[in-house]
């Protein structure tokens, strides 16, 4: 798709308001998300549920929980009861991320004429996995009373099909219009509305067996059970959009087997991408990272997969998100990015368009398929395109991809996007002319901010007020020098040597003024940004990290931003924050002014590591590693809080509204991994440099077996000396790859 396929540019005056309200808000979800909540995915289906498997029918408790199809969520309400009670939770799993169990018990329990049912005496299973276009659920109860007893379970259900963004409070409710429920017979009831564009939308329900009574809003099962005995109950939900969805059948499929199906995909997954042994909690890191970034892979129109940001609000295209998540991950499954580089070329824009922020040559901010984007009320409809860094990226993600990968003919079938997003950056990325990538955001258009800190508040001034665009920010910079010389080297080798030199020396060019406007001898840090009239947002931020992960720093100055995050106002034990907590604005439990990213950390680790600041690289994994370590299911969120870590503190804080899973922070320890390791491949050349390799601190062997490069398939391993050296050796199953280990560079 491309901006040619939008709709025309004058507005109505819910179009002014929604886009105001959903652009300009803070990026993060308002709708409340409970830190322990179990996901299942696959492909644009997404359950999200306590840690009961219900979906709570209150609005406070189940905002953020429900089962969300293209934007819209297709069950408000999901809640098991037996017996008139809710369940207690024992014990929750959300395996692959395709298949996810909870086990419960039963709290006291009135059993009618047969006096009480004793607590934890009847043990209920719920089973879950999806496939075949549908949920499916397998609920077991055993009775492991001495008593035989008799048991009512029952579901309530519904769906109060909402657009997400109305859900996220940052729009105004499309209001569909609910139609009565259509119970077709005994095991299947079917809940009904029409979009405000005149879609219909179904939730489609079937029940084995058949219920002692079924309505539109509860099914009832009542039965006995013997001491000792197990009966087993299946639920299919299927979210369906249009007048063919209708016929569609929610059950009819054997759930054992696509429980099985998704176990052994799963596998699959996993061993086929590389692994890294010989640290167990990093091991179960790595593992749920790879999942996670499984259960985020989702086909654009039956095409190429990408990875969607995250879940639950962003489970949509985003191109930084996307682009980077695939970037992160090349060393473990570099197909992806090139999937995911085919998916940002489709969405490439081909003509101006104010209202989608769209240019000929950008690459595409975010995706949306919901009722508010199908009407045109907000940018998204379907992709907007306000972001000043997805385009560059692109560009570095083309050329990690054919590092890795080898896949020349890839770059040969996006030479044409290669080229527009080059176009893009010189004719329309540099609004003020002075050398600069910038953004104009503006409330009436678009994304106030529009790097990757993104929310309205997040570019500032040292006395705490906003920046005023136009804003050039330092990383975005970087980016762009990144961009240019991995740019050159892809045009050298499609066949175009002059443009490749005329990029390197704007690289070259570039690099010479960022470090004569952008360093400050005061902070000893680059500054945040240029604002307008070239003034400089003289504070302390994350975004410095990144400049020295593109590699545009001088090295005398990258040692010396390295120091300066790792001080205590910036370095939180868990990571390094956002924002300098001397700083005016600074909030540890803010969205960008405090708190801390995965992602971030990542990339920053992996520029300190470019200019051999290997302390620094070791301290931040350290961080990262224990950070997973601690939360539930070794999961990194999206953020977590900035509040310096305690003695005794085994997790840093939540921050309440953060996307888990979410895909860069899926991506960011196989990414720390790689980097810390110093791995840097050359797949055209058949070859892999080992670079200074650097274990993690506690870590003194360390195997990396499957590892792709081109062709070649290597199995790597590394051994700590006394004198903390790290030696490497390696075992090449497929080649040909010439494997070297090399000392460090002397400059970035």
């Amino acid at each position: 798709m491309s901006s040619s396929e939008t709709l025309p540019g004058d507005l109505t005056d819910s179009q002014h308001r929604n886009r105001e309200r959903s652009l300009t808000a803070h990026h993060a979800s308002r709708a409340h998300h409970p830190a322990d909540s179990v996901v299942l995915a696959e492909s644009e289906m997404i359950l999200v549920c306590d840690s009961s498997g219900n979906v709570p029918g209150s609005h406070r408790q189940g905002q953020g929980l429900g089962l969300f199809y293209r934007d819209t969520r297709f069950v408000s309400r999901y809640e098991l009861t037996l017996n008139g009670e809710a369940l207690v939770p024992l014990s929750s799993h959300e395996g692959g991320g395709t298949w996810t169990f909870h086990v419960l018990g039963n709290p006291q329990l009135e059993a009618g004429t047969r006096g009480c049912i004793a607590p934890h005496t009847i043990a209920v299973r719920r089973d879950r996995m999806v496939g075949d276009g549908a949920v499916h659920e397998i609920i077991a109860l055993t009775n492991f009373g001495a008593d035989p007893v008799h048991l009512s379970l029952e579901l309530a259900f519904a769906a109060d099909f909402i657009d997400i963004f109305a859900l996220r409070g940052m729009a105004d409710p499309p209001a569909p219009n609910l139609l009565a429920a259509e119970i077709k017979d005994a095991r299947h009831v079917t809940l009904r509305s029409v979009a405000r564009d005149g879609l219909l939308q179904l939730t489609l329900w079937s029940f084995s067996p058949t219920p002692s009574r079924l309505t539109g809003e509860r099914a009832r099962f009542d039965f006995d059970l013997g001491s000792g005995e197990r009966r087993e109950l299946t639920v299919a939900i299927a979210p369906r959009l249009g007048d063919a969805g209708a016929q569609s059948a929610a059950g009819g499929c054997d759930p054992r087997e696509i429980l099985h199906r998704r176990q052994r995909e799963g596998r699959e997954w996993l061993d086929s991408s590389a692994e890294a042994s010989g640290d167990p909690v990093l091991e179960r890191i790595l593992r749920r990272s790879l999942l996670d970034l499984k259960l985020l892979r989702t086909p654009f129109h039956g095409g190429p997969h990408y990875i969607a940001a995250g879940i639950p609000w962003f489970a949509t295209l985003f191109g930084r998100d996307s682009a980077l998540s695939a970037l992160e991950v090349c060393g473990f499954r570099p197909a992806i990015a090139g999937e995911t580089a085919r998916v940002l070329a489709k969405c490439q824009a081909s003509r101006c368009d104010s209202y989608r922020d769209a240019e000929p040559g950008k690459i595409a901010h975010e995706m949306r398929q919901g009722t508010l984007a199908r009407l045109g009320e907000i940018p998204q409809s379907p992709v907007y395109y306000g972001t000043v860094d997805a385009t560059p990226i692109f560009v570095i993600l083309l050329g990690e991809y054919l590092a890795w990968s080898g896949d020349l003919a890839l770059i040969r079938e996006l030479r044409g996007n290669l080229d527009a997003a080059l176009d893009w950056i010189e004719q329309y990325g540099d609004s003020d002319g002075d050398g600069y990538l910038d953004y104009r955001g503006a409330y009436g258009n678009g994304l106030v901010n529009q790097g990757w800190k993104d929310s309205g508040v997040a570019i500032t001034n040292a006395d705490g007020s906003l920046t005023t665009p136009p804003i050039a920010l330092c990383e975005v910079q970087g980016y762009l020098y990144r961009a240019w010389v991995s740019g050159a080297k892809l045009l050298e080798l499609t066949g175009e040597p002059q443009r490749a030199r005329s990029l390197i020396a704007r690289a070259a060019e570039l690099r010479e003024r960022f470090e004569r406007d952008f360093w400050s001898e005061s902070l000893g840090c680059y500054v945040l940004a240029l604002q307008q009239g070239g003034r400089p947002a003289e504070v302390i931020a994350s975004n410095a990290g990144q400049v020295l992960w593109s590699g545009i720093a001088s090295a005398e100055h990258a040692r010396a931003v390295a120091r300066r995050l790792m001080c205590a106002d910036m370095f939180s034990g868990w990571g390094i924050r956002t924002l300098s907590s001397r700083e005016q604005r600074y909030n540890p439990l803010s969205y960008q002014l405090g708190s801390v990213w995965p992602h971030d950390n990542a990339l920053i680790l992996a520029g300190f590591k470019r200019y051999g600041c290997d302390s620094e690289a070791q301290q931040v994994f350290a961080a990262l590693q224990e950070a997973a370590g601690g939360l539930r299911g070794h999961r990194l969120p999206e953020l977590y809080g900035g509040f310096e870590r305690g003695p005794a503190e085994g997790h840093p804080v939540r921050y309440p509204v953060a996307c888990s899973p979410q895909a860069w922070a899926a991506a960011a320890m196989p990414y720390a991994l790689v980097s810390l390791l110093g791995l840097e491949p050359d797949a055209l050349e058949q070859r892999l440099r080992i670079v200074d390799p650097r274990l993690p601190r506690g870590v003194d062997r360390l195997a990396l077996t499957r590892l792709r490069v081109g062709e070649g398939l290597v199995d790597l391993s590394f051994v700590r000396s006394s004198d903390d050296h790290v030696g490497v050796s390696w075992t090449v199953h497929r080649g040909p790859l010439i494997v070297e280990s090399v000392p460090r560079r002397t400059s970035g």
